[in-house]
């Protein structure tokens, strides 16, 4: 799992929770768009969780770039910025997943339950 989050506090937050989770190790992070690309492309992650607004550049363009590998990886949206253009957008470029930060991580960790339960190349998607 890779996790782009710009707010160090956060994404440390986030990180700990995820990697609470049985059979999930986070192998990377990114705070900006470039780095985050840059990393999926060498790392291949099967699963990344990607937020909208970043420190450099924007997760949309992290999206993209990720959905465009030979073998994407599965990406949850998590953002503070749940209006409907958004969610929309994320859906057109491939995102497989949208959570709210303020609603809380139960439903991201519930597809890293999933995730982690199946075996590689079995599909994820909600």
């Amino acid at each position: 799992m890779f996790v782009v989050e710009d707010s160090a506090g956060f994404r440390q937050r986030l990180i700990a929770a995820l990697e609470e989770v049985p059979g999930i190790r986070v192998v990377g992070w990114a705070g900006g768009e470039d780095e985050a690309t840059a990393a999926i492309g060498r790392l291949r992650p099967r699963f990344v969780v990607l937020d909208i607004r970043l420190a450099q550049g924007s997760g949309l363009g992290v999206l993209e770039a990720a959905k465009r590998l030979d073998a994407p990886p599965i990406v949850a949206v998590l953002t503070n910025y749940p209006e409907p253009q958004y969610r929309t957008r994320c859906a057109e470029l491939g995102a497989d997943h949208f959570f709210y930060k303020a609603a809380g991580l139960d439903g991201l960790l519930d597809v890293c339950r999933r995730l982690a339960a199946k075996p590689e190349g079995t599909d994820h998607r909600a």
